[in-house]
């Protein structure tokens, strides 16, 4: 299977040299490879510029601003062409293992019943024994990381895009995967757990400024988690499709890439707004809860 491969970057520029030139170097011929950045300040991108410069195969797409993560992916993912599957890796991922893509996309053409495929990256990530189709071992799991998780053709196909609602930082990879297993498909691990290495997960290359960008776009009423289970229930009521389109449409420059927002998109956006202002959320534990009893109360939802 041939894959497409998109790496966003934002500053970071050691971490982002550390992945690249291990990706570079470990993945053998036969994929291709977008970097978007966003709006990098640190030299990033004259660095992205003279590696593209000396490997044809990579295409970099600048941007004029940080647009985030699921809107910088979904750009990566429009260079796929006629590639079997996507794989979107983050810049603080450093590869360690030669086969890590040919292991992944082996999962892929070996079950179809597998739509994403990726690592365990973080211990506490936990899953179930899976045997494929072939009866090659893996664990199955509700979520695929979206640091590193390489999506088939017929899952894009069904489900489309990163939803671009969730601000800079989100849970565009929980909710895709929540989409994929509503369509019928696995999500699993491959047991290896010294292909990839997740550096930014380690405390010692946390940067302070990322993590309250995090917090602040997964607190936010319109992007965090309130946000996220008023998009799953709308899913579930059939509201809105599993199939996600773009946000922002991209509109290329001289300088760079800019965005517009996307005509089909406000209407969801104005009831998401209407959303947000009457539902309230809960706490339980690890476990957050919609409460829509004022929403119901008014007959709005059926």
């Amino acid at each position: 299977m041939r894959a497409h491969i998109g790496v966003v970057t934002w500053n970071r520029l050691d971490l982002t040299r550390r992945c690249l030139t291990s990706l570079l170097a470990q993945t053998p011929p036969g994929y291709s490879l977008t970097v978007v950045d966003n709006g990098s300040t640190d030299g990033t991108p004259q660095y992205l510029k003279e590696l593209a410069e000396a490997h044809p195969h990579v295409r970099l797409r600048l941007l004029k601003r940080n647009m985030g993560v699921a809107v910088a992916s979904n750009l990566a993912w429009d260079d796929a062409g006629a590639a079997d599957c996507f794989v979107k890796l983050d810049n603080d991922v450093e590869i360690l293992d030669p086969h890590w893509l040919e292991r992944l996309t082996g999962m892929l053409a070996a079950d179809s019943r597998v739509g994403m495929a990726g690592y365990r990256l973080c211990p506490w990530h936990e899953g179930t024994p899976l045997r494929l189709a072939d009866s090659t071992p893996a664990l199955s799991v509700a979520c695929c990381n979206g640091a590193c998780a390489c999506i088939s053709r017929a899952v894009h196909e069904k489900l489309g895009f990163w939803n671009e609602g969730y601000g800079r930082y989100g849970y565009e990879d929980l909710e895709y995967s929540w989409r994929a297993r509503q369509a019928g498909f696995l999500l699993a691990y491959a047991l290896q757990e010294d292909a990839v290495r997740h550096l930014g997960a380690e405390p010692e290359q946390r940067d302070p400024h990322m993590e309250n960008g995090k917090l602040s776009s997964r607190t936010a009423a319109l992007s965090g988690t309130k946000a996220y289970l008023m998009y799953l229930l709308l899913f579930e009521k059939g509201i809105i499709p599993l199939k996600v389109g773009r946000k922002y449409l991209p509109v290329e420059g001289p300088d760079g890439t800019a965005f517009s927002l996307n005509p089909e998109h406000k209407a969801l956006q104005r009831l998401l707004t209407r959303l947000v202002q009457t539902v309230e959320t809960s706490q339980t534990g690890d476990i957050s809860c919609l409460d829509l009893s004022a929403w119901q109360k008014k007959g709005r939802l059926s």
